[in-house]
């Protein structure tokens, strides 16, 4: 086991620009980032989130007051949905849903059954109401996101914290550009101190499952979707590239708690502990 306990903090609505798809979602030119970015006139702050490697992910075409850090403590990566469908769920269920041997299985199942803990958090959807294996918290802001992941620090089982964040899809419904900027400001000073209290053997994944652009009609849309890790025992990093699926997020927390899958995703553990 590389990790004892593993974070996911899902950005859900933050998107990277439009996937190679979009246009069969009407997406084309979406930009989630880009567009909340330039209506803040380069003035969004995002440091922590900048420090990791955000501003990174997209080098060829550069977020406006986010640039590239020559030295991102984080790796840093795009991820693009593989799913025909674009509904806000479509995303999560890709990133924990696999094949097993007699029906489909989920990480939030797997990894309890294998005495390992899971505690869920979010704007519960179907999907995550349905996990009654995990540990199980409503959610309605991004601050009762973030008061979650701090009291899950001080436990010290090993396991899986997955927080969904739903701020950042009130604001892109809304098409509140000045809300979704305030959401990630905010978000950005949470996450320096979640960061500082990690242990060693932690691991930080920050990431979102869709996108959802305010200056769009279209939500939610379908673009590329942000991939950071962290680990304050991995000070060598580098991009881990554009991952073909989210499933890849999933398989990565199941190998690194040594659980077979039959996931359409691939691992990325080897790239970060290499």
């Amino acid at each position: 086991m590389a990790f004892h306990r593993i974070f996911v903090i899902d950005f859900a609505g933050l998107g990277l620009g439009e996937a190679p798809d979009a246009n069969r979602f009407q997406s084309v030119g979406a930009d989630t980032l880009g567009h909340v970015a330039v209506s803040w006139m380069g003035k969004l702050n995002l440091p922590t989130l900048q420090r990791l490697g955000l501003g990174n992910i997209r080098v060829d075409h550069q977020l406006v007051g986010i640039a590239p850090v020559d030295h991102p403590v984080g790796f840093f990566g795009r991820l693009h949905v593989q799913a025909q469908g674009n509904r806000r769920a479509t995303g999560l269920r890709e990133m924990w849903d696999y094949a097993g041997v007699n029906s489909t299985q989920t990480v939030f199942t797997t990894l309890p059954l294998a005495g390992y803990a899971v505690t869920l958090a979010g704007p519960f959807q179907s999907y995550l109401q349905t996990q009654s294996a995990a540990q199980r918290h409503q959610v309605g802001s991004n601050q009762d996101a973030f008061r979650i992941l701090f009291e899950q620090l001080n436990q010290k089982a090993s396991g899986l914290t997955y927080v969904m964040l739903p701020d950042f899809r009130f604001a892109g419904e809304q098409q509140d550009s000045q809300a979704f900027g305030e959401a990630l400001v905010a978000a950005d000073k949470y996450l320096a101190q979640f960061q500082h209290d990690l242990e060693a053997n932690d691991l930080l994944l920050v990431t979102a499952t869709h996108a959802d652009d305010p200056a769009s009609d279209t939500t939610p849309t379908r673009e590329y979707l942000p991939l950071l890790a962290y680990s304050p025992s991995r000070p060598s990093v580098h991009a881990l590239g554009i991952r073909r699926t989210l499933a890849d997020v999933g398989a990565t927390v199941l190998e690194n708690f040594g659980l077979a899958s039959h996931t359409a995703g691939h691992s990325f553990l080897n790239e970060i502990t290499q």
